[in-house]
């Protein structure tokens, strides 16, 4: 699903070019939080856009590990439709390994 995250940003450019014209006014606190938090939210929309993530999947968090060794970690692997470990694969995004760290998050199709 193709999400148009074109619109949300325009409408908060808008309150953004509104909260400068105050600025120049009165200078508050609560104008200079607001503006960070939209910034903050237009950033956040761009990477969703940048990436097409669809708000209607779900979001979840890798746990901590079970196993608290330096040398234990989470793999995401290609199984290759084997049960046999020897033929099975790590996943790379450009050329390098993808092992998530506890507390990463990943987006489920």
């Amino acid at each position: 699903m193709q999400i148009d995250y074109n619109i949300p940003i325009s409408i908060l450019k808008k309150r953004i070019a509104e909260i400068i014209t105050e600025l120049r006014i009165h200078k508050t606190p609560e104008l200079l939080a607001e503006k960070k938090a939209l910034d903050m939210a237009i950033n956040w929309l761009k990477k969703g856009d940048l990436y097409n993530i669809d708000i209607t999947k779900e979001i979840v968090q890798i746990p901590e590990n079970k196993t608290n060794t330096p040398s234990s970690e989470f793999r995401i692997i290609e199984d290759h439709e084997s049960d046999d470990k020897r033929y099975w694969e790590e996943i790379k995004i450009d050329g390098n390994i993808v092992r998530p760290l506890p507390g990463s998050w990943l987006i489920l199709n």
